[in-house]
């Protein structure tokens, strides 16, 4: 791992200095702040939009703190992940085009370097990101609430956390294999469509990281969930992800 550090440090001041900054973090923030308002004016919406139909009348219960961390929880699944997948999906096809990834393997930086630093340097601003983004939904559904949601959403966002950086050393590995930044796309979009399918067969999900998703669901109710499976198999695909994502790059011709 020659130059793991200061290939690091680069990557860091690169995404710091430049508008890959506001992507996923500026995403985060927004819905942090959008959801629990969208979450308390939903009722009020649907029930404007029923008095314009004659005869039709819809009642729903009044929103709660924890309809809005279940919309943040939801806007993470939906938004946040693609926008992983879309900006994951030219780590190092993105760099190998350009032939950047050349520039800097001239230095004393390793490949395994390399492709390592562009993992941590992408789980770090989404765990820092995914934290400011949650700190500020706690604090606005406090505001629009009378109290929050904040133990239990803390709990599935932490699980949303362990996939969503499954899911960045996926798209590393995928980005590592093609040379296309669209393949690598269209394969990131590929899985986490399959895991959405898998998520909900039951015998799967019990046993392998496809059930983080039902997971995230239930500890935002509440409810007692068996984490060991899950979070074990998850913790040993990042670490199989990001091995065969080094040896891919290795054996590729730049």
């Amino acid at each position: 791992m020659t130059g793991l550090g200061a290939f690091l440090r680069k990557e860091l001041t690169e995404i710091r200095r430049t508008w890959r900054l506001w992507v996923i973090p500026g995403m985060l923030v927004f819905i942090g702040v959008t959801s629990p308002i969208i979450a308390a004016l939903t009722p009020a919406l649907v029930q404007s939009m029923a008095a314009s139909q004659p005869g039709v009348v819809i009642q729903l219960p009044s929103p709660t703190a924890l309809d809005a961390s279940g919309q943040f929880l939801k806007n993470l699944d939906q938004f946040v992940l693609i926008a992983v997948v879309i900006a994951g999906a030219g780590l190092v096809s993105g760099e190998r085009a350009s032939g950047t990834a050349i520039l800097a393997l001239t230095k004393p930086l390793s490949r395994g370097a390399f492709v390592v630093a562009k993992i941590l340097s992408q789980v770090m601003v989404l765990v820092a990101a995914t934290a400011l983004g949650t700190a500020v939904c706690i604090g606005v559904t406090a505001l629009v609430f009378d109290g929050s949601h904040a133990a239990p959403l803390l709990t599935a966002v932490a699980l949303w956390l362990l996939y969503a950086s499954l899911l960045v050393v996926v798209m590393t590995l995928f980005s590592a294999a093609f040379r296309s930044r669209g393949a690598a796309a269209g394969a990131g979009l590929g899985f986490y469509f399959l895991v959405l399918l898998f998520s909900n067969w039951g015998p799967v999900a019990q046993r392998s990281f496809f059930g983080l998703l039902p997971a995230m669901r239930d500890a935002l109710m509440g409810e007692a969930v068996s984490l060991a499976w899950p979070v074990t198999t998850a913790v040993a695909a990042i670490v199989v992800g990001a091995i065969a994502a080094v040896g891919i790059f290795e054996r590729q011709e730049l």
